[in-house]
């Protein structure tokens, strides 16, 4: 979410967006599920998506939380009280209930003063999810990967909170490629509601310095089409593509925002009082009943969507269009397809950029200083690279030679070569196609 809009900016400027016609593969099913109560409630999808495979699946059935899956602490890398970040749950009757009591003590208080949290995650690194530049990284924590994924169709079947006051329940990603202390890795919230506005649904999304993302707070916080959310089971689901999210209530389309992460993300699950959604009022204790929680992969995967590659410094791009087997920098259209590249992600994390005109690869095979593009196995470490971030831009770093992409001598060709990381010349952007 953002973060647990502790941060100030969480709660700045937002437009909205708009979306079309439902996928008809999730059809209203019978209820199936243990969590159906009141005949309001909206009943479960099956566990399957037409044209769609199951990849994560978490019915909460028995009477324990899956510790393979979720680590039930809130990022307790940042506390140091790791009790503080210790979550308070009952699974039962298919049901994951999130709760916090009155004697739920402050998560962080020193660097986030009285916010309670309840919630669990599939993923947990040291720096994760750094929301305050000025918080150190209080202690080690073991690295936990129990789901991690790029793009799909997550679903959830969940009943509000109805407490009222301050607070509100959320279930949000978090990108996992920035390991470092910068922690630049983008956020959808895919669930954020408010405890003091429980006919809405709240989204929002942001980059967090990742710069193939918002580089601003988009936000949507609108009533929802019908029911009651905080009396009844609905269905929230959310397609991730390469190119846009889209968000669904009840199978039908909701919210569009037209942009998307493109790396792997982590889930965190949990309900909070005293961060930007307010200070809480004396009701206790405050739940949030979650009946599932899927994510379907859609069969054929995804394809990469196609980017320009900016300079920072010439503010050109590099393209193919004289044909030279050398990668060249300039002001062509946005509809050349030589200045058009998608981006191959090898089994090992690097990146390997393919040509839209020539179906070729950057590389530096043949060190001639200067970037060819040609056909090259995939497992060459001359065609394969590593992205950067630096100052909201991505250095290019070729793996084999350790050696980044730049334009300094300004010969017309994209080079490669040791040049400080504050140069322009070895600063890029990437920019969708058209």
């Amino acid at each position: 979410m953002t973060r647990h809009l502790g941060a100030a900016l969480a709660v700045l400027l937002f437009p909205a967006l708009l979306g079309q016609a439902p996928s008809a593969a999730h059809a209203a099913a019978p209820p199936t599920h243990a969590a159906t109560g009141a005949t309001s409630d909206f009943p479960p999808n099956p566990p399957s998506k037409t044209g769609y495979t199951l990849d994560f699946q978490e019915e909460f059935d028995g009477t324990s939380l899956d510790t393979n899956k979720w680590l039930p602490y809130y990022l307790p890398h940042w506390t140091s009280n790791r009790e503080n970040a210790k979550a308070r749950y009952t699974v039962a009757d298919g049901v994951l209930t999130q709760r916090l009591d009155a004697d739920t003590p402050a998560w962080n208080p020193a660097y986030d003063s009285t916010v309670k949290i309840s919630s669990i995650q599939t993923y947990n690194k040291d720096w994760w999810h750094r929301f305050n530049s000025s918080m150190p990284n209080d202690h080690h924590e073991p690295d936990f990967n129990g789901y991690t994924t790029k793009y799909g169709y997550f679903e959830v079947r969940a009943k509000l909170a109805n407490v009222g006051g301050g607070g509100h329940q959320a279930l949000w990603l978090v990108g996992t490629d920035d390991t470092s202390s910068a922690s630049a890795n983008p956020e959808i919230d895919f669930i954020e509601t408010f405890f003091s506005k429980p006919d809405t649904w709240r989204i929002a999304a942001y980059g967090w310095g990742d710069p193939h993302f918002l580089s601003s707070w988009t936000l949507h916080e609108d009533p929802v089409p019908s029911g009651n959310p905080t009396q009844e089971y609905h269905v929230y689901g959310m397609e991730w593509t390469p190119t846009e999210l889209k968000f669904y209530y009840d199978n039908q389309l909701y919210k569009t925002i037209n942009d998307a992460p493109n790396m792997p993300m982590g889930m965190i699950m949990g309900i909070y009082t005293d961060a930007g959604s307010g200070q809480h009022n004396d009701v206790w204790p405050k739940t949030w009943n979650v009946d599932y929680v899927r994510v379907f992969k859609k069969n054929g995967g995804y394809p990469e969507p196609y980017v320009r590659i900016k300079n920072h410094q010439t503010s050109q791009y590099l393209h193919t269009e004289a044909a030279t087997g050398k990668v060249q920098y300039g002001n062509v259209p946005a509809t050349a397809l030589s200045s058009q590249w998608t981006r191959e992600t090898t089994s090992d994390g690097y990146v390997r950029y393919k040509n839209r005109a020539t179906g070729q690869y950057m590389h530096i095979e043949d060190l001639t200083g200067s970037i060819q593009y040609g056909t090259l196995p995939a497992t060459y470490w001359s065609s394969q690279w590593k992205e950067e971030a630096v100052s909201g831009y991505t250095r290019i770093k070729n793996r084999w030679q350790g050696s980044y992409i730049h334009t300094e001598n300004a010969t017309g060709y994209a080079q490669y070569g040791t040049v400080p990381t504050t140069y322009w010349t070895s600063q890029w952007t990437f920019e969708p196609a058209a």
